[in-house]
């Protein structure tokens, strides 16, 4: 039986997120956008006593490092128009990254600009670059 715990080598704040995607086997960077657009778009305050109530009734995961198995969200390198979001996301998802951006621009316009914005803003920030990328060219 699987057990939800907070990571503790996969944590940026408290491991909610980490722990999160351990326990759903997706990457928790996902975790992380989701968590900050649903914060945009709830004026923040209400996911932010969710989980600040996780960290406190979640417990701490094992001090071991487990490696789990799923697809890595890494923001595109060859893919890219700004910032590599939308064309990592497409490489992930194995589709054409054009899609992923007219669904993103269709988003903005139909939510407001703001929220997917602020949100891009972050993913480039919290989302790695693929690191086979520079392994590659660095040969």
């Amino acid at each position: 039986m699987k057990r939800l715990y907070r990571d503790r080598w996969d944590r940026k704040i408290a491991g909610v997120c980490g722990g999160l995607g351990q326990y759903l086997e997706i990457d928790s960077t996902i975790i992380r956008l989701l968590v900050v657009t649903i914060c945009i778009f709830t004026a923040i305050l209400p996911l932010l006593i969710l989980y600040i109530l996780a960290w406190m009734l979640i417990p701490l995961g094992s001090p071991v490092y487990i490696q789990y198995k799923c697809k890595k969200l890494y923001r595109s390198i060859n893919n890219r128009k700004i910032g590599g979001v939308c064309g990592g996301i497409a490489e992930m998802l194995h589709v054409h990254a054009t899609a992923v951006r007219v669904i993103a621009l269709s988003l903005m316009i139909v939510t407001g600009v703001f929220p997917l914005l602020v949100t891009y803003i972050v993913g480039v920030a919290i989302i790695p670059e693929d690191p086979r990328w520079r392994s590659i060219n660095q040969r």
